[in-house]
């Protein structure tokens, strides 16, 4: 715990400082110095998030899982793998893997963001992000790589953002459920709309799983054993700041504001597809990632729109750190294992290093 206290209190004060001074004539900003830092976290980090031991295993491990196994894994990240498995360095998996999701979420951040230092606090402390994207290493980077080409999205380039979900197909397959994404940027904004939808996702999610038990006893046999898993916790919490999002529909809709539209469209539709496949163990979160990834660019977008920003803006750090704390205590709760705790560095580390599952 020690570690991640002095990793978000350092994370805070650079984002704080603005320009650091390195040496005479050389200078950085605080937020490229906080990404720096937040990828040397990651592509350090060993066994910490939950299926570092999966990715350890393919490639330092013995060669009958690896052969059972690697083929169940995506083009791109197979080869990066085999390649690590080849050069005999299981961390260059996480080195790679790290800088992708980092640097496309920095300049994601950097260029589309009202507020950087909001935007940067969002993604590490809420829950979906930082911490989830430790887990689900693949799919990570996949939101990473099409959460920075929204730039297509908005300079309306359906074929190069095509391209960016068919790349990331063969990095993680649920990137095809992003395409849906490219149109909802634009006039496609109707309040009543975003109010039935929101409604609706507090029972959707009966209704989809009465659909499926009633008309498919394959995956109702499916859904009775992975009934109760998925994140139940963090969905409400999502939910309730739906709750305190709706008013923004009605009170600062601007129809010349494509961004801000889309933003609470794209909130309200990931929120829905989260909610509609709940019961369905992790497809409900892994459907709606892909969308809800725009809360970080929504809240600071209210900058611009509301004259209490400024309180909002210190209200809302310190609910991201209490957030970022509570990730971690959440964790700690797992009956496998805690992903995130302790914290070690691959340096000197060895499978008999790993954290006990029981």
């Amino acid at each position: 715990m020690l570690i991640y206290t002095c990793f978000i209190l350092l994370i805070y004060t650079l984002l704080k400082l603005g320009k650091i001074k390195i040496v005479k004539g050389v200078k950085i900003y605080g937020f490229s110095a906080v990404f720096i830092l937040i990828f040397l976290f990651c592509a350090l980090r060993f066994d910490v998030g939950y299926d570092y031991s999966m990715y350890y295993e393919l490639i330092d491990g013995n060669i009958n899982y690896y052969t059972d196994q690697i083929n169940r894994i995506e083009f791109l990240p197979r080869q990066l793998i085999i390649f690590s498995r080849f050069i005999g360095f299981y961390q260059f998996f996480f080195i790679i893997s790290s800088f992708v999701i980092c640097y496309f979420f920095y300049r994601a951040i950097k260029e589309n963001s009202e507020d950087k230092w909001i935007s940067t606090l969002i993604f590490i402390c809420f829950p979906l992000f930082f911490f989830m994207s430790l887990s689900l290493v693949r799919q990570y980077m996949a939101i990473a790589i099409l959460f920075y080409s929204f730039s297509f999205i908005k300079q309306r380039k359906f074929w190069r953002y095509l391209a960016v979900v068919s790349l990331c197909f063969f990095i993680h397959k649920s990137s095809i459920l992003a395409l849906p994404i490219y149109f909802l940027y634009g006039n496609f904004f109707n309040k009543k709309l975003i109010v039935f939808i929101y409604v609706l996702g507090f029972f959707s999610s009966e209704m989809v799983a009465f659909i499926i038990q009633s008309t498919s006893e394959t995956y109702s046999i499916y859904f009775d054993q992975i009934k109760g898993e998925g994140g139940n916790l963090i969905l409400i919490f999502f939910q309730i700041l739906g709750l305190f999002l709706l008013p923004l529909v009605y009170n600062y809709r601007d129809k010349k504001d494509k961004n801000f539209n889309f933003y609470l469209l794209s909130y309200f539709v990931g929120l829905f597809l989260w909610a509609s496949l709940s019961k369905f163990g992790h497809a409900g979160i892994r459907g709606g990632l892909y969308y809800m990834s725009f809360t970080i660019l929504l809240i600071p977008h209210l900058k611009n729109k509301i004259k209490e920003y400024k309180i909002i803006k210190e209200l809302m750090a310190i609910i991201c750190i209490i957030f970022f704390f509570l990730n971690l205590y959440i964790g700690s709760k797992h009956k496998i294992k805690d992903a995130n705790l302790p914290y070690q560095t691959y340096f000197f580390k060895s499978v008999k290093d790993f954290k006990s599952n029981e």
